[in-house]
């Protein structure tokens, strides 16, 4: 059984992906897959219309009240206002029960208890809508796994945790418009042993039911898919050599800089471990400064920037000039490292794809013989597999996104799924031998 306890330290986080492990059901199988079908389509319902008012109140913050007050876009002092308002929201919600929930950089959460989860979601909607480099996955699996909670909570505990893991994977598999993705993660869930066996069939049945939910079914509308793919990226049917050892020589770079963006926000959780209020009203001043003024002296637009990234890739990858890229890439990187650690609550996923597509533009631009459609890919994986510690997952996302482009895609994910994966472990490992050597010293 799963016991509810205080998060533990950010910045003493584990490779782990999910916060706790999720129990094995002690039901009859038919039962539940009759309870995956009812908890898929509630928690994917959940889901889609928590991101269908996000989505809507973020463009009536950020696009459509400037343009109603004479702007063609948000003035550098409104950036900052909305970032300092958003600051000052979480500031608040930590003063809820549980505060705000786990952090970004500890892994996908499927066990947060009720009491905690207007804490989080207050967070959630402050940073999305406000401006920090997030996504919405953490907070849409938190609207599923309430959703379950509260649907099973004549339960016994086991029964509760079954429900909000259903229903949370069900909620985030809305967000891919895919099922698969999803799926990949329960597999990997399972592998890593944060997840029992039993509940492969289960989860997949749920994903299924929730996609239901965005396609619709015979009469009844569905809500819609959110596309999984990247727009504007050339046609890449055919392998070259060349083009495989540029993507591995990428995927090093790109797993890197990562991991240095990781580590920026684990200096800044260890920072709001001290000072919580501190921390995340100056991560606010500085991530608006760092984006007023890529925007206003380098003509970035702030969709490049801010928000979870998946606005501003078809806008990275029209990007003509290294230079641009160079400078998106340093900003946006900084951005996304001290909004993973500081305070602001979302998902680490999209962010990194967004990165993962500007580094492959650059490589590109840098290298023209290159073609950009698996750099793009190399790029998604590895940056992916680092954020989240799930390389099979990270790699078929790199490989959706960028599969439109052609089917020798593939291989180029899984090289930056790889590279990706094994210098996250390595790093990973490295801390650890310094930790015990530590402990061994005092």
């Amino acid at each position: 059984m799963i016991r509810h306890t205080r998060r533990m330290d950010p910045a003493a986080s584990t490779t782990a992906p999910t916060s706790a492990p999720v129990p094995a059901p002690s039901i009859n199988p038919g039962k539940a897959l009759v309870l995956a079908i009812v908890l898929g389509i509630a928690g994917a319902t959940a889901g889609q219309f928590f991101l269908i008012i996000t989505d809507a109140v973020r463009h009536a913050y950020f696009t459509s009240l400037p343009a109603s007050l004479g702007f063609e876009t948000p003035p550098w002092w409104y950036v900052i206002l909305g970032l300092l308002v958003s600051a000052g929201v979480i500031v608040l919600a930590r003063r809820l029960p549980g505060a705000t929930g786990g952090s970004p950089l500890t892994g996908f959460h499927f066990n947060d208890p009720l009491r905690v989860v207007p804490g989080v979601l207050l967070a959630a909607f402050a940073t999305l809508i406000l401006g920090a480099s997030l996504g919405p996955e953490a907070p849409t699996i938190v609207i599923g796994t309430t959703v379950g909670a509260l649907l099973l909570r004549k339960g016994s505990p086991t029964l509760i945790s079954l429900g909000m893991f259903l229903a949370g994977m069900a909620a985030i598999g809305s967000i891919f418009g895919n099922p698969f993705v999803a799926a990949f993660m329960v597999l990997e869930f399972i592998v890593i042993g944060m997840a029992p066996k039993e509940l492969a069939m289960p989860a997949f049945v749920a994903l299924g039911a929730g996609y239901l939910v965005q396609v619709g079914w015979a009469a009844l509308p569905g809500l819609g898919i959110h596309p999984l793919s990247v727009p504007g990226l050339p046609e890449y049917s055919q392998l070259h050599a060349g083009d495989l050892i540029a993507g591995f020589v990428l995927a090093i770079i790109v797993a890197v800089a990562c991991l240095l963006t990781r580590g920026l926000g684990q200096k800044c959780a260890e920072a709001a471990q001290a000072r919580p209020a501190l921390t995340v009203t100056c991560a606010a001043l500085a991530i608006s400064v760092v984006a007023v003024v890529a925007a206003n002296v380098f003509g970035i637009n702030y969709d490049e920037l801010l928000y979870s990234g998946q606005s501003g890739i078809p806008i990275v990858v029209g990007e003509t000039s290294l230079g641009v890229i160079v400078v998106i890439l340093i900003a946006r990187l900084l951005i996304y490292g001290m909004s993973l650690g500081s305070g602001f609550r979302g998902g680490p996923i999209f962010p990194a794809c967004f990165a993962g597509v500007a580094f492959g533009v650059g490589l590109h631009l840098l290298i023209p013989s290159v073609s950009v459609s698996p750099m793009a890919a190399v790029g998604i994986a590895a940056a992916s597999a680092v954020m989240t510690g799930l390389p099979f997952t990270s790699g078929l996302l790199g490989m959706l996104l960028i599969g439109g482009a052609g089917v020798a895609i593939a291989p180029f994910a899984i090289v930056g799924a790889v590279v990706g994966a094994i210098v996250r472990q390595s790093a990973t490992r490295a801390t650890t031998r310094k930790s015990g050597a530590s402990a061994v010293a005092s």
